[in-house]
């Protein structure tokens, strides 16, 4: 009896990372579409604010799940899938940064790609929409270090440990990136007047 591909999908739904990704390094990609689901919107979010072009962010994205098939076999699960795909975002837009740092670019208008909530009042969709952009604009004073610190740590969610992991360097050295890239974050917003001080409860 032939299974259906929404029988299909349902079952995916039902396994872990690591059990899908066995099934990718056994040669079937049927997987792929389910941790696509799982993780695309999320490596998209972290390109994008990285790179600040929703374009490449794209390419980033694309990217990341080309490699994730194509050398599936260099997972291993002693880390999470998640920490493997962030990995090879990471060093995707560290590697795009270094072939353009002669040609700087005009950042795109974060206000263009945030998601409005549909139940949510228009006069807090602006206000979350400016607040954001001015945490933004702040973000890219800083190196990109600090830069992908921070979106790893306070927009992903990821412990010292994993972020570690996908940007090789020490637990300590992540801890100091964070700790000197929002000191100087809050440095730069409570300087602006208006909505400084909102824009620092947002980022604690």
């Amino acid at each position: 009896m032939r299974t259906s591909k929404g029988t299909e999908r349902v079952e995916m739904k039902h396994l872990n990372d690591e059990e899908l990704m066995a099934i990718v390094q056994s040669g079937d990609h049927s997987p792929a579409s389910e941790i696509y689901d799982r993780y695309s919107g999320r490596i998209y979010n972290f390109a994008y604010r990285f790179l600040r072009n929703s374009e490449l962010a794209e390419d980033a994205m694309q990217e990341v799940f080309f490699k994730m098939l194509k050398n599936a076999n260099q997972f291993h699960g002693d880390a999470k899938l998640s920490t493997w795909l962030f990995s090879i975002t990471a060093n995707w837009c560290r590697d795009h940064l270094r072939k353009i740092e002669n040609r700087r670019r005009e950042p795109e208008s974060v206000l263009a790609t945030i998601p409005a909530p549909s139940d949510s009042a228009p006069d807090r969709i602006l206000e979350k929409r400016r607040i954001e952009a001015r945490i933004q604009s702040a973000m890219e004073v800083l190196n990109d270090d600090q830069r992908e610190a921070i979106l790893l740590s306070r927009y992903q969610g990821m412990s010292y440990r994993e972020i570690a992991k996908i940007v090789g360097c020490s637990e300590g050295a992540v801890k100091t990136r964070v700790f000197r890239g929002m000191e100087l974050l809050k440095l730069i917003l409570i300087a602006e007047p208006g909505e400084g001080a909102q824009c620092q409860t947002v980022l604690q």
